[in-house]
């Protein structure tokens, strides 16, 4: 058995492995797999989650390694778009996921650990990333809201899982219904 979260996860990835666990608990293949036409199922939007931060953590690694930052210069939108989502917490609807984040149908049995996992691995490569650089220095590029720095980036994946949390609910309710 896989033990998640480790001791010692940062609040903000913490509370991205508690509503995914929570909001997952229960579901089988089956109901994982299940989704009204045209959208993701819950199995889908787990692997999209799972991605991210499997990306994310790949990035910072490469930082790490690098001994430098991949973040390009911040600009006045990139803040803007900083402040609505990761400041305010609105994650606005509508918007398509990033090609290398669009779900390619893992197995429903195994994506929610394999999202676990990986949730786990950032926070690990999140914390030297901070050590090396600080949590503010920008490091890496959101595809959309631009550079950020590692507080930062564990605060979005916080609300971008919380953001696709409520909408597993949904594919659940739309199950039961």
């Amino acid at each position: 058995m896989t033990r998640f979260p480790p001791a010692a996860m940062h609040p903000d990835l913490q509370r991205a492995h508690d509503a995914l666990r929570a909001a997952t608990a229960g579901l089988a293949p089956p109901s994982l797999a299940a989704a009204p036409p045209g959208k993701w199922t819950a199995a889908q939007i787990v692997e999209h989650l799972a991605k991210g931060y499997a990306g994310t953590a790949h990035v910072l690694g490469r930082c790490l390694e690098q001994d430098q930052p991949k973040a390009r210069r911040v600009t006045l939108k990139d803040r803007l778009l900083t402040f609505v989502v990761v400041d305010l917490g609105h994650l606005p609807d509508g918007r398509l996921a990033p090609e290398v984040t669009r779900p390619s149908d893992v197995p429903p049995a195994d994506v929610v650990e394999r999202a676990l996992a990986a949730l786990g691995d950032l926070d690990s490569v999140a914390a030297r990333a901070q050590a090396r650089f600080g949590a503010r220095t920008p490091l890496l590029n959101h595809p959309i809201i631009g550079p950020l720095g590692v507080d930062r980036w564990r605060r979005f994946h916080w609300i971008h899982t919380r953001h696709h949390v409520k909408q597993i609910a949904m594919r659940v309710a739309h199950q039961r219904a």
